[in-house]
């Protein structure tokens, strides 16, 4: 079970707030910028919603010092996928977590995920062995597969009348030895125990 934190002790209430009002303002988004091609895939708008959702996750989110190599290592946010997109890659890369640069890293199944914090899982793909895969991490993963929380992913996307909004699954391997802001709680859609 993950450790929950009631402000972040680095950023003001202000900055908090903010990311608060970015995650309700992109939801309302989301219902604007749902649309999918005749192949299932998404378009590049709804990529870039989910680059900004994984974004401020990742805010609400605080890994301990040990799931770095080193003070200076990056943030890793990793995308599996055939066709991962470069849109999310685009809008991640020059970010920053803290005092963290954000480096965006596509991995294959069957792929060592070694250094990955937070990870993208595809509908499309086969998404339920990589998850077994990281029963004993600290990977903290996101997907939108109707049934992806609960078959043990950390956080699930759902589309609800053309809006983004997301299930938390606090039983998921990933949370473990991870601080959640309990701001990320009270956004979640549901939160599953």
């Amino acid at each position: 079970m993950p450790k929950l934190r009631g402000c972040f002790k680095t950023m003001s209430r202000a900055a908090v707030s903010m990311l608060v009002i970015v995650f309700l303002v992109l939801s309302f988004i989301s219902g604007v910028a749902a649309a999918q091609d005749t192949a299932g895939r998404l378009s590049v708008s709804e990529y870039k919603l989910r680059a900004a959702y994984l974004y401020n996750f990742s805010k609400f989110i605080r890994w301990p010092e040990s799931a770095f190599e080193s003070k200076d290592s990056a943030f890793v946010i990793g995308l599996l996928g055939e066709d991962a997109p470069m849109e999310i890659a685009e809008l991640l890369n020059s970010r920053t977590i803290g005092s963290r640069h954000i480096k965006v890293r596509q991995y294959r199944t069957g792929e060592s995920m070694d250094g990955c914090h937070l990870l993208y899982l595809q509908s499309s793909q086969k998404w339920k062995p990589v998850l077994r895969t990281l029963k004993s991490s600290r990977v903290i993963t996101v997907g939108d597969d109707p049934s992806f929380a609960e078959h043990g992913g950390a956080i699930q996307l759902v589309t609800i009348r053309k809006r983004l909004r997301f299930i938390i699954n606090l039983k998921a391997p990933g949370f473990a030895g991870v601080d959640l802001d309990s701001r990320l709680l009270s956004l979640a859609l549901e939160i599953k125990e």
